[in-house]
């Protein structure tokens, strides 16, 4: 503040130097005419050592001037003049453009007759450069000053928030500083808990071994022991349990595989293994885990589970036995084979093995009445031609000779004709059954021979409505027409024969004959269905109306379904009977194959 008010002192004792060697000039031009006033400016200019004086008009004129650079005229000072007050010298500093002081000084000069305006005198006068660089230092001083002391406080909040900051970053470098060290003295330890943490879930990865020999190193270096061992043992518990899982896929292929069913229980009476063979011939559901005592549930496998009880409980040699099983749909016959078993980790069992033999005693059963009939046809026929003979011969021999006393001889030969042709016809049959297949193989219109049967049966009078429904487009069957027919006139002449006995509906009697396509099978069959409304099968037959001498008929032979089953069969075909005809009658399915 002193230094800048020396520096004004400098430069307001300039400007009134200034100030009043211009006073001095224009007392001394007061009175002097504007000629003489010409010189008057010149010496005293150079007198006050004055940089310029220019003298003007009221009117703005210029009367004289005098200055050091006489390139330029002065130019009128308006700014001065519209500053000055009336009547009174006015004296401004202001900057040069070179970047000097420059003191303008305007200041009237008064005129000494009344009436006549005022002239005016402008000097200018140039501040020294020492004086003008003195003084711009030290305002540039002041200003500086002035600016940092109005900055104070927030160069004092900078201050503060940069040394925060500086702090903060320290802290925090040394935190992290602090974190990397322990982390690189930490880095095996949590190494070593990671690979716990994998081990736990089953990965047994070792871990990077660390190079030094203190406890730490030792505690890796047995960790990574450990890991390889435990490793090793996955490796070949998985190798057992894949071989394991092979053999028991190998296993349950096999035993799918056989026709036999097979169950097997352990120790404690439950059901271990069961393959598909065995569901099938039981017929019921059986699932692993079931106990053998939650068996026992009263239905037709009862015998059965009693059977392997009684094995299981009171072990001999030679556990075989055939059990005969009732069914709705008739008996069926399995043969049943045990067994008690112990293997190498000394778990012990029990295993059951059967078969269903109830085809093998139907064929059995049927190859026995098939020699049977073949014997009774040979030992019956060869009698029954002389027996017919004699009898007609007596009736031609001594019928006409009785004369009215003959009545008796022609009733009994009669009834000895009538009866031996009875057993011709049954002969016949007997000879049909037990003969072998002798069969002429041709392609046929199967819908053709059916119409063609049907012509025969709809012209008589029985009160049945045969119908057929044939499809349409059906491929032709390789089959021999014959036995067809024989097929045919069979299961019409039954289906008749059972509509004859039964109760007489309101719209009347009906026989169905369908055919179709049927793709059941892995391979395309055709299908010949006979149908009717009757009373159906016996529940009691149903199982057995193709075995021979099996009929619900009073003047059956019991030999026509057999015939057609073997007929049948000669074809490659099978044979089904229920009682899902028309309105719950009897109904005859079979499939002959194509090709």
């Amino acid at each position: 503040d002193q230094a800048l008010n020396v520096a004004k002192a400098g430069v307001d004792r300039y400007r009134n130097s200034t100030l009043l060697a211009a006073e001095s000039i224009a007392q001394a031009l007061v009175g002097e005419s504007d000629s003489s006033a010409v010189i008057t400016v010149i010496a005293l200019r150079d007198q006050y050592r004055l940089s310029s004086v220019t003298l003007f008009s009221s009117d703005n004129r210029i009367i004289a001037t005098s200055s050091d650079n006489l390139n330029l005229a002065p130019r009128l000072p308006r700014r001065e003049i519209l500053a000055m007050e009336e009547g009174h010298p006015t004296a401004t500093i202001e900057p040069e453009p070179k970047g000097g002081l420059l003191v303008k000084v305007l200041i009237p000069v008064l005129s000494p007759h009344l009436g006549e305006s005022n002239r005016m005198l402008y000097v200018e006068q140039p501040i020294p450069e020492q004086l003008t660089r003195a003084a711009e230092a030290v305002q540039v001083a002041y200003t500086r000053y002035h600016q940092l002391m109005l900055m104070r406080e927030p160069m004092k909040t900078a201050f503060q928030l940069s040394l925060a900051v500086a702090l903060l970053l320290a802290v925090l470098s040394a935190v992290w500083m602090g974190l990397l060290l322990a982390r690189r003295l930490t880095a095996p330890i949590a190494r070593l808990a990671a690979g716990t943490q994998a081990v736990a879930r089953g990965e047994f990865i070792p871990l990077q071994t660390v190079a030094s020999h203190d406890e730490l190193g030792v505690l890796i270096h047995s960790f990574n022991n450990m890991t390889r061992q435990l490793a090793r043992a996955k490796q070949q518990a998985a190798a057992a349990q894949e071989q394991a899982e092979q053999r028991r896929l190998y296993l349950e292929t096999v035993l799918g595989q056989i026709s036999s069913g097979i169950l097997t229980f352990d120790g404690e009476n439950h059901l271990a293994e069961v393959n598909a063979a065995a569901t099938h011939i039981l017929q019921a559901d059986l699932f692993r885990g079931s106990a053998l005592d939650d068996l026992h549930d009263g239905t037709a496998l009862e015998p059965l589970w009693k059977l392997v009880a009684d094995w299981v409980e009171h072990p001999r040699n030679g556990m075989q036995k055939e059990l005969q099983i009732e069914r709705s749909d008739g008996p069926q016959t399995i043969i049943v084979h045990g067994a008690h078993f112990a293997d190498d980790a000394g778990s012990r069992g029990f295993v059951l093995v059967f078969d269903d033999i109830s085809t093998l005693v139907a064929a059995q059963r049927s190859a026995a009445w098939s020699e049977v009939a073949r014997r009774l046809a040979h030992e019956i026929k060869n009698p029954l031609t002389p027996i017919q003979l004699s009898a007609e011969r007596l009736r031609r021999k001594y019928l006409e000779r009785l004369g009215d006393e003959g009545e008796t001889m022609d009733r009994a030969t009669r009834t000895i004709i009538h009866q031996v042709d009875a057993l011709k016809v049954m002969v016949d049959a007997f000879s049909e059954y037990a003969r072998q297949p002798q069969l002429e193989l041709r392609p046929l219109d199967l819908n053709m021979l059916i119409l063609d049967v049907l012509d025969l049966y709809r012209g008589q009078e029985s009160g049945v409505e045969i119908r057929a429904e044939l499809g349409a487009g059906l491929p032709p069957l390789r089959a021999d027409v014959h036995r067809l027919r024989q097929i045919l006139n069979n299961l019409l002449r039954n289906a008749l024969d059972a509509l004859q006995g039964g109760v007489e509906s309101s719209d009347g009697k009906h026989i169905l004959i369908r055919t179709r396509l049927s793709d059941a099978s892995p391979t395309k069959m055709l299908e010949l269905s006979v149908s009717d409304d009757g009373l159906g099968f016996p529940a009691e037959l149903l199982a057995r109306v193709f075995e021979p001498y099996v009929t619900s008929k009073v003047k059956g032979s019991g030999l026509g379904l057999a015939i057609v089953r073997r007929i049948v069969e000669e074809h490659g075909g099978q044979i089904i009977a229920d009682n899902q005809g028309l309105r719950g009658g009897a109904r005859i399915v079979i499939d002959f194959p194509l090709g």
